[in-house]
């Protein structure tokens, strides 16, 4: 082996140790932190980003539509777009958040144009959300039998679209009153009513299992 060829090797080596401290770095950066690193022409934010977004966002998809591949053609076209748009992104403070509502948007939008859904005036009346748990949910790993959680679940599928979509985006996703009310396009104190008569309807219906569930998601 010649001498450039061992500078070359070092020189690689170099890079890739460079490069895997970097990774390293964002992540344990909070995810609005990572965002102004992508703002600012970072490739590696970009990879974290998905990386750690990607279960929560195709969990959420499924919601929305069956169509798995069509889920999987959005949230592909969101980053794609978020990278040529980097230079002009907003500041944000969730970029969870962000991307929720871009994947709404994206999934609606193609739905529209494939017929499946009504035009977009009507959306927010016509469009129904199925509650689908991943493994990784908070609910699989709560002490209760397979019966009750398919109760859970069919009580769950069964309130007004509007209340499903609001008490799952506070419970199961984790976001604020705000947040929701951003994503639903409502109001804050909607977005309370709306969660509070859910539960209203949970309880007369489940009260056992809404217990055990409140429980382990404050605990």
């Amino acid at each position: 082996m010649d001498v450039k060829t061992v500078r070359l090797n070092q020189n690689w080596a170099t890079l890739g140790s460079l490069q895997h401290r970097q990774h390293e770095h964002f992540q344990q950066l909070r995810p609005e932190e990572v965002w102004s690193h992508l703002k600012e022409d970072n490739d590696l934010a970009l990879v974290i980003l998905y990386n750690r977004f990607i279960d929560d966002l195709y969990h959420y998809g499924e919601r929305i539509t069956h169509d798995k591949e069509l889920i999987k053609d959005c949230i592909h076209d969101i980053f794609i777009d978020l990278w040529r748009s980097r230079k002009k992104l907003p500041e944000v403070t969730s970029p969870k958040l962000y991307l929720y509502k871009a994947l709404k948007r994206s999934i609606i939008k193609k739905l529209e144009r494939s017929r499946k859904m009504f035009v977009e005036n009507n959306i927010s009346e016509g469009h129904d959300i199925e509650i689908v748990l991943s493994y990784e949910s908070q609910l699989i790993n709560t002490q209760i039998s397979q019966q009750q959680k398919r109760r859970l679940l069919n009580s769950l599928n069964s309130l007004p679209k509007k209340q499903k979509e609001a008490i799952t985006l506070k419970f199961l996703d984790g976001f604020s009153y705000q947040e929701v009310a951003e994503i639903l396009s409502i109001s804050v104190r909607s977005t309370y009513n709306l969660i509070y008569r859910a539960l209203e309807l949970l309880k007369d219906r489940l009260i056992k299992l809404v217990s055990l569930l409140l429980i382990h998601i404050f605990s």
